[in-house]
């Protein structure tokens, strides 16, 4: 893919631009459906990275969660995302999600904005990563 014109080397040819004026909420949610293969064979050993790119004209809290559904619970993890910083790594070690061993049929990342309003915001990269956690 050729990256639009005017678009600065090293930026995602594609990006998701928001721009928040008037918002009565307290957060702003975006949901992003992790496809069946990245959740075939997922389990406790592994480990989820999460490589964002995410700019904001105003400082705002912003976080990451990964949602698993296994059977009708739903496993949460979340994590602090800077913003504004370059490329920002989230990792989410599944030995600590809480599954028991269960298998995962369905997973899903929320990027939360805190208090979006009168913000300008840009999430240029999204690269979401799976491996296995090295056994010591």
């Amino acid at each position: 893919m050729q990256q639009p014109a005017g678009a600065s080397p090293g930026t995602a040819s594609q990006a998701l631009e928001i721009d928040v004026l008037s918002f009565r909420g307290d957060f702003l949610s975006v949901v992003i459906d992790l496809p069946d293969a990245a959740i075939d064979g997922l389990g406790l050993s592994h480990v989820i990275q999460v490589e964002t790119l995410l700019e904001a004209e105003r400082p705002l809290g912003a976080f990451l969660r990964l949602n698993l559904k296994h059977g009708p619970n739903i496993e949460q993890m979340v994590r602090e995302l800077a913003t504004g910083s370059g490329i920002a790594v989230t990792e989410f070690d599944l030995a600590y999600a809480g599954l028991g061993g269960s298998r995962i049929d369905r997973a899903w990342i929320d990027v939360i904005l805190q208090k979006p309003a009168l913000n300008r915001l840009v999430l240029g990269d999204f690269v979401c990563s799976r491996r296995l956690r090295a056994e010591l």
